[in-house]
């Protein structure tokens, strides 16, 4: 354990998306002094596109088993659910390797738990932070429908939907009558799904992440537009941040949560970690006029619909590893519109836009939540991949704890930055 902080000290937050957020909100709210830092405007990164899903049964780690027989394909196929970039396989080669270590059939079956470990807790931490926050009209209980076209599809689906369950994911399969009775105008091709009654979402996630932000605020928080070059050493441990504007900003502790750029921070202190960008994309549909009450995943197609308010729509997922400063494959959001169509049938396109964002990615999927244990005074809060909203709150009471000197309600081990 990190030597704790008195109450009362400073603390600085590199990183001003939904995970920064959320832990400066809550260690504000633990009533420490908080600067939240970022070169650019909160939550206007990889927080300002998510599908807005917080996804609690999502425990089973992307290197699932199988998945070493799909690689051929992702690399032949630049549009399907999971593409790579020949361009940058020279370069992504070491994450690959550890992506592939990670779906040894023991090694999955950790992660797994590990990751139900987090997953579990995600409803109880954020209620706590939507209730001081005043968010709960944009946070939507209603459940997610995966869907299915057939039997043979959901059978296959089956044996991961079991191991859900052993890890506490409740669900329910749905036949097509009790599919249409809560979602009408799902098309007749979609035979049969299952729900997650724990799955929620919200209206917007950048309205959501903004909120959290302006909680920060109203609770005493500071925030500072500037970027971060350097953390500051002395006498051993880290006391701040040099800034590009503003100099340098002294505090008792510093807390990276900058996303995929988070490996810079870890670079400057010899720190190795393998974090690559999982690129995302989407589509937004603000009038779209169609009115859905369910978060809508498709599992064939690797996809999701999230409703927002006033009948829009926003078509997310699909994942692209690139670098992260690659030109967007706008064609990658496109393909979207097609395959919704077939799921909930035409809607309007005015005022469409496409966007693509940067999630930090470790090829074990775990995050890294805690401290960097050979420099006292620097934590890391990166690498929540697809499941940085999904995992803010949860990651921002454990580092919370933790500052604190209190012990975390889990084994904070897998998270540990030294695992690499």
């Amino acid at each position: 354990m990190a030597q704790a902080l008195a109450p009362g000290e400073n603390v600085i937050v590199v990183g001003a998306g939904v995970v920064g957020i959320a832990i400066a909100l809550q260690l504000r709210l633990a009533g420490f002094g908080v600067t939240l830092l970022d070169r650019g405007e909160p939550a206007m990164e990889t927080s300002y596109g998510n599908a807005g899903a917080f996804a609690i049964s999502d425990v089973i780690p992307l290197a699932e088993p199988g998945v070493l027989r799909k690689v051929p394909g992702w690399m032949l196929d630049p549009l399907g659910p999971l593409a790579l970039r020949w361009r940058y396989l020279p370069t992504l080669a070491p994450w690959l390797l550890r992506f592939l270590a990670a779906s040894r059939p023991s090694r999955v079956a950790t992660l797994t738990r590990d990751l139900s470990a987090l997953l579990g807790r995600v409803n109880t931490d954020y209620a706590a932070l939507i209730e001081r926050a005043g968010l709960a009209h944009l946070w939507r209980r209603h459940g997610n429908l995966t869907l299915y076209r057939n039997q043979q599809e959901f059978d296959a689906a089956l044996p991961a939907w079991e191991e859900k369950r052993r890890h506490g994911v409740q669900w329910q399969a749905l036949s097509r009558n009790e599919l249409l009775e809560r979602e009408p105008l799902l098309a007749e091709e979609w035979q049969c799904a299952v729900q997650v009654p724990a799955w929620s979402h919200v209206d917007d996630p950048y309205l959501f992440s903004r909120g959290l932000f302006d909680a920060f605020i109203r609770e005493g928080g500071r925030f500072v537009q500037d970027e971060v070059l350097a953390t500051l050493q002395q006498d051993g441990r880290t006391c701040g941040v040099e800034t590009a504007s503003h100099g340098q900003l002294h505090a008792a502790a510093v807390v990276i949560a900058c996303g995929v750029w988070s490996d810079r921070f870890a670079r400057q202190h010899q720190y190795r970690i393998p974090l690559e960008s999982e690129r995302g994309y989407h589509v937004n549909l603000p009038m779209a006029g169609v009115k859905l009450h369910h978060f809508i995943q498709c599992a064939s197609e690797s996809f999701v619909i999230l409703p927002m308010a006033n009948g829009g729509l926003r078509l997310a997922g699909t994942v692209e590893l690139a670098h992260r400063d690659a030109a967007p494959d706008w064609r990658r959001a496109h393909i979207l519109l097609d395959k919704a169509r077939r799921i909930v049938g035409d809607f309007s396109t005015e005022g469409m836009t496409v966007w693509m964002g940067n999630r930090p990615s470790l090829p074990d999927t775990l995050p890294i939540i805690g401290s960097a244990q050979q420099q006292p005074g620097l934590w890391f809060a990166t690498g929540h991949g697809h499941l940085g909203l999904t995992l803010a709150a949860t990651t921002a009471v454990l580092l919370s704890d933790m500052l604190q000197g209190k012990t975390p309600t889990l084994d904070m081990q897998p998270y540990r930055m030294s695992r690499f």
